[in-house]
Parts: C-alpha cells; sequence; structure tokens
C-alpha cells in the first residue's frame, strides 16, 4: 500500500508539473478560460437548483441539469488540470461516480464498455487495477458461487439483488450475458471528472419503451445510487433520460415523460436514505444528450419544481 501511494504522489507531482507548462505558479490564473474546452464554452443549456426532503428532519440537496456528451466527462488530456483535481480527490469526501447504460454482455469488445476501455487507455491506471482486469474479476465472481458478492468498491462490487439463475453465459462467445438492471461498479483514477462508473445494464429497445416505476432499468438506477451512498458517493452523473443519444422516435413528449419518472426515482430515493437519520448531502448532475432542443430542456427545467421542493428566500420589506 505504501508503494502504491508512493507512485500515486509521484504521479501526481509530475502531472502538476506538466500542466504547469515550465510556468510559475503566480502566472498562471486560477480559473483561466484556457483550462476549459470548446464544448464547455459553448455549453449554455444548464440550471442548478437546492432542493429540500423531509418533514420534519429536513436534508438539502443539490441537482444540476446539463446538457453535454457523457464522454467528455470522461475523456481528457493525460497532463490537463481537471484530470490532476479528479485525482487529488481520491482520498476525500467530493468523490464522483457516472452512471453509464451499458449492454448486457460482460465484455470489452461491445457498446459503451468498448468505448470507455479505449478512453482508459489513452491514460496510465496507477492507482487502482486496469480496466480489464477489473471486469476480468467481475467475471470470476460471477462464475464462482462460492464467492460472496459484497456491496464494496474494494471487491469489485455487483449488485447482489439480481438473482444468479438470471445470469447466463453465452455459450457460442463465452460472454456473461446480465439481465436488465444489472448494476456492477468499476474504479478509476485516470478519467477527466469521474472516480467511479456504474455500469448499469440495459437494451436498446427497453431504453425506448415506456417505463414504469417498477421498471427493471429504475430498480437498476436505485440499486446504483445506493451503492453510491454506502461508500460516500456524494457526487453522481445520472443519464436523465437513461440513454445517452436520442433516437427519432424520442421526441419532446418521450423526453418529459422519461425525465418526470426519473427525478421521481430520484425523490423515491432520496426520502428512503433520509429516513435512516445518517444521509449526507447529495449534488445529482443530470446529464441530457448534446441533441437535446431548447424546448426540451426548458420543459424539463420547468418540471423539476412541481416534483421536488425548492426553497425560496425570504424578502423582508425595508
Amino acid at each position: 500500500m505504501e508503494q502504491q501511494r508512493k507512485s500515486f504522489t509521484s504521479w501526481v507531482m509530475q502531472t502538476y508539473q506538466d500542466s504547469l507548462g515550465g510556468k510559475d505558479i503566480s502566472t498562471v490564473a486560477p480559473f483561466s478560460n484556457s483550462y476549459l474546452t470548446d464544448d464547455a464554452i459553448q455549453q449554455t443549456m444548464e440550471e442548478s437548483f437546492s432542493i429540500c426532503i423531509g418533514s420534519q428532519l429536513k436534508m438539502t440537496h443539490s441537482i444540476r441539469i446539463f446538457v453535454d456528451d457523457v464522454w467528455n466527462l470522461c475523456k481528457s488530456n493525460p497532463s490537463s488540470p481537471e484530470r490532476l483535481q479528479t485525482a487529488l480527490s481520491l482520498y476525500t469526501s467530493s468523490l464522483s461516480g457516472l452512471v453509464l447504460l451499458v449492454d448486457n454482455r460482460l465484455n470489452l469488445y461491445t457498446g459503451n464498455t468498448q468505448r470507455l476501455s479505449k478512453i482508459c487507455e489513452i491514460s496510465p491506471e496507477f492507482h487502482f487495477p486496469p480496466f480489464d482486469q477489473q471486469l476480468t474479476t467481475i467475471r470470476q465472481k460471477i462464475l464462482n458461487p462460492e464467492v460472496s458478492r459484497k456491496r464494496t468498491p474494494t471487491d469489485y462490487m455487483i449488485d447482489d439483488t439480481v438473482p444468479r439463475s438470471t445470469i447466463t453465459e453465452d455459450q457460442n462467445t463465452g460472454d456473461i450475458v446480465l439481465p436488465t438492471g444489472t448494476c456492477y461498479l468499476t474504479r478509476h483514477s485516470n478519467l477527466k471528472q469521474v472516480h467511479t462508473v456504474f455500469h448499469l445494464v440495459s437494451t436498446l429497445s427497453e431504453i425506448q419503451n415506456e417505463i414504469s416505476s417498477r421498471d427493471l432499468l429504475l430498480i437498476g438506477l436505485k440499486s446504483a445510487l445506493k451503492i453510491a451512498a454506502e461508500n460516500n458517493i456524494d457526487n453522481v452523473i445520472v443519464p436523465l433520460f437513461l440513454t445517452h443519444i436520442l433516437d427519432s422516435k424520442m421526441d419532446h413528449s418521450w423526453c418529459v415523460k422519461r425525465a418526470e419518472i426519473v427525478f421521481k426515482c430520484i425523490k423515491g430515493f432520496l426520502i428512503e436514505i433520509g429516513s435512516t437519520g445518517t444521509s449526507t448531502s447529495k449534488t445529482f448532475h443530470f446529464i441530457l444528450p448534446k441533441s437535446t432542443s431548447q424546448a426540451t430542456f426548458q420543459s424539463i427545467s420547468s418540471l423539476l419544481p412541481s416534483i421536488f421542493r425548492i426553497p425560496c428566500p425570504m424578502v423582508l420589506d425595508q
């Protein structure tokens, strides 16, 4: 462990020096636009809210709604200041998690898992096991019934609410086939703004169809949020439509309905953990696909106050 910490410290210092580019610390503006990507500068559809949950014991949480490409939160230059900041916060209470929709095959060669794997290869992983090794460990735990599955990132968490009988193995490819709603977790120190990725299994047909509060996809989302809460991951990025892209079937009405049911799912989750008395303030970043229209964004922003209680400032007459 001590050697691992020393290697990590050495990498942080080297990355910090690279980010300065040989300049004096005093010559670097703390919030310079040079640190922002073109996408970040052009991004205008974003809004933040504070919400209150609970009647007697109130807890305040933060919600941010914004439009962006989910991969902009993961991919970065190895020496970027944002990646350095993310790495430095590994030992703090400011851990961040991303809910990533993936297909039902546990491998490195299909869908969003393949794309995440390629992003992880851009920068070396000095702190946690490589991404492919983490997936291999998850696979071994699934195939070995004697290994108990625990809700802890140290053991490469696999959602223990999913019955083993619903997990199968493709005899042709050898891939593990997971049911919709399964959630498994990987850890990273080489991504731009994310420490933990919650891989939520879904299929295209299930994403496009209308869902209810008892849908397996929403149950899986709640499992991911519970895992985050149990491991003190208080900043969670959630795809509000439970998809990272919009197709022709996902019109304005579909988007508003999907946002409403996800908002209500989050509210139910916050009420549930708030009843335990041990909850801490959470921040949810709801990301919308880049093709989201201005009208849809405004409708969703207007929808949120009808679901959550938003504190209003008291204005005193002078």
